[in-house]
């Protein structure tokens, strides 16, 4: 498998000169901190050259497949989960797609006609919510520069869904997206170099103050292979319990 990845990474154009004259971003103290201590230390590395993001595809193919993790911290430490990326369509023949971001979390993708991921949706089955941002959540976003940050403001609507029509919960969101740079990441099923997108935001939903921030490290033809996100939707968009964990590719 890691044949396979380093192989993606010099067919993609990713060991031409105009990648080893990108910029190399180190991580800042605070990235570094919330990192080694979510994932754990060792698992980002070494900064490395990074490029502008020109096709979101190539750090997050649309295609199914069902890779495992494991848990690093939260309430699953040590277990591993099986997180699907899977299709369906639309009547139209259009392909949807969602993305497991724990058992009983599902992100949907958009890939738009601009190029960019996108995700308007998620839902926690256990908690039995959706939850619906306008506009949606940026994923992986065409023509992102390394270091560079754009700034997100959303309306968010939680609705139940045994019964859609009931907007329970509503609020709004807002904060930055930032592309942080290309990182050597080390996990159970090898060493990629993989980009890192921060999505850090705060707001009201519900009755109480809320802020967060989630990663996701992105290595060409591999998809996600860490990341840091929320367990249960409810429980900290409503809430306001924290239930962070870091999630590590074991095989994909």
């Amino acid at each position: 498998m890691r044949a396979l990845v380093i192989a993606m990474f010099v067919v993609l154009g990713f060991g031409s000169q105009a990648w080893a004259d990108g910029p190399v971003l180190p991580l800042g103290v605070d990235d570094q901190q919330e990192i080694t201590n979510t994932l754990g230390a060792g698992v980002v590395g070494a900064a490395l050259p990074s490029n502008p993001i020109t096709d979101p595809l190539q750090y997050f193919p649309l295609q199914e497949r069902a890779p495992v993790y494991q848990v690093t911290s939260g309430p699953n430490t040590g277990k591993n989960q099986t997180l699907r990326v899977m299709k369906g369509k639309r009547p139209a023949g259009n392909a949807a797609w969602r993305v497991e971001l724990s058992p009983s979390l599902f992100g949907f993708i958009n890939a738009g006609g601009t190029g960019d991921l996108i995700m308007p949706a998620v839902s926690d089955t256990d908690e039995g919510v959706v939850v619906v941002t306008t506009p949606a959540n940026p994923f992986v976003l065409k023509g992102m520069n390394p270091g560079e940050s754009r700034s997100v403001s959303q309306s968010v609507s939680v609705n139940y869904l045994d019964d859609p029509t009931d907007q329970r919960y509503s609020g709004s969101l807002s904060g930055t997206y930032t592309y942080v740079g290309t990182y050597q990441v080390t996990v159970p099923a090898g060493t990629y170099p993989a980009i890192a997108l921060r999505l850090k935001f705060s707001g009201k939903v519900g009755p109480a103050h809320t802020e967060d921030t989630a990663y996701y490290f992105l290595a060409p033809g591999a998809g996600i292979v860490a990341m840091i996100s929320q367990e249960d939707v409810e429980a900290f968009w409503i809430i306001h319990i924290d239930t962070t964990s870091g999630k590590v590719l074991v095989s994909s």
